[in-house]
């Protein structure tokens, strides 16, 4: 039997170094939030709110958003060092949960790697989340700009210049890499770097299906939201 309470609690103790926000209520004056981040929440029995940021990513992010609609118990906002969405979700473990960062704007679009990514995963950053991962593992969804990194700096080669301008953009947390070429700001097509075979990375790959492919595939075991409900009855 699951409770709102059970997510409450479990929250609390996941992410006691941070102020929790359930609800816009709890969000103490002064903190600027974006339009789209304004009402978020916890619910089992109803749909959850999430960013509509989200809803432009309708055809490159399918796996995810309709995890979203069947599975997302709702969501969280946690303030420390940085300003963040939480998302909530059940699996065969217990809960889990991906982190969105603020998104980017202003003087942020001269952090990171932004300037050098193509223009979708610009809209990406700017209008949904500066990263949306696996927490804590900061892996499985895109990367924050913060935590990009050239390939080249994985790479242990003496010459290791044929991936400097290869950016990595999304960790499998076990290695390996969704990069794109910063010399193609304009494509939507990029590579896998594998790190057991890191001088033949499977190129013209479409970074988007493949985010998508991966989060699915790990995220797999995710309960519904009809099955938790049929839970409590």
């Amino acid at each position: 039997m699951i409770t709102l309470n059970d997510i409450c609690q479990d929250v609390k103790g996941a992410f006691s170094d941070r102020i929790i926000c359930f609800d816009r209520k709890d969000v103490p004056p002064g903190i600027a939030l974006p339009k789209s981040w304004e009402q978020f929440g916890l619910s089992l029995e109803v749909s959850p709110v999430y960013p509509q940021g989200w809803n432009s990513f309708l055809n490159d992010f399918p796996s995810v958003i309709a995890l979203f609609n069947d599975s997302l118990l709702g969501t969280v906002l946690l303030l420390g060092d940085e300003v963040e969405l939480l998302y909530v979700f059940h699996d065969a473990s217990g809960f889990y949960y991906y982190v969105g960062g603020m998104p980017v704007e202003g003087g942020g679009i001269e952090n990171g790697e932004f300037k050098n990514l193509s223009g979708r995963l610009q809209d990406f950053y700017r209008d949904v989340h500066d990263g949306y991962t696996f927490y804590p593992a900061r892996s499985m969804g895109p990367q924050s700009l913060n935590d990009q990194s050239r390939v080249s700096n994985l790479v242990d080669e003496e010459d290791d210049s044929f991936a400097e301008n290869w950016i990595t953009v999304f960790s499998n947390g076990g290695g390996d890499f969704i990069a794109v070429d910063a010399d193609r700001p304009d494509d939507t097509e990029g590579l896998i770097w594998w790190h057991e075979d890191p001088m033949s990375p499977e190129e013209g790959v479409d970074i988007f299906e493949v985010m998508d492919a991966w989060m699915a595939i790990f995220l797999e075991d995710t309960k519904s939201r009809d099955e938790l409900i049929a839970r409590l009855h």
